[in-house]
């Protein structure tokens, strides 16, 4: 009888102890790694800056450099969405990659106007497309603003009721 009891606590011990084991084994298969998780980090960071060198046409030396002036000083002076050409550009060492980095500037902001004029033209064929009957916005529930015709004009608002611009200085009565 105490064999029996004895068997049967070594092979509650030895299943106990081998659950354990494969508890840990599968827990630790299910964590990854610190290095996984660096060489996962490093990965991600290396494709997002080849990303970037393909958008402003830079080299990586460039965009290092670009990286390092958007975390030093640069950082606290402009905006948190600077571009790298930008930092580059206020950054440069000489008259020429000043100019060289404007240039490279200049070329992707007429890209972009482009694209947002495109997109614009699109978006103003489907509104009168889809809503040929409505006005995008119905002034005709305001009251007329007490301003000039010229506020108003600054304003985009439309000029009924408006007073006429008044001259001031320098012009004739």
């Amino acid at each position: 009888m105490k064999t029996t009891i004895l068997l049967f606590l070594l092979v509650a011990a030895n299943v106990s102890a081998q659950t354990s084991v494969n508890t840990t084994i599968a827990a630790r298969a299910q964590q990854p790694t610190a290095m996984s998780q660096m060489e996962a980090q490093a990965t991600a960071i290396q494709a997002s800056d080849q990303i970037a060198r393909q958008v402003w046409g830079l080299t990586a030396d460039e965009l290092e450099r670009a990286k390092l002036l958007l975390k030093g000083p640069r950082a606290s002076f402009s905006v948190s969405n600077l571009s790298p050409v930008e930092a580059l550009g206020i950054h440069a060492r000489n008259e020429a990659e000043r100019r060289k980095y404007a240039e490279m500037f200049a070329k992707a902001m007429h890209e972009d106007t482009e694209r947002v004029l495109a997109w614009t033209a699109a978006y103003q064929i489907a509104i009168q497309r889809l809503y040929p009957n409505e006005k995008v916005i119905d002034f005709s529930g305001f009251q007329p603003g007490d301003m000039s015709s010229g506020t108003t004009d600054a304003a985009n608002l439309p000029r009924q009721g408006a007073r006429p611009t008044r001259r001031t200085g320098g012009g004739r009565p």
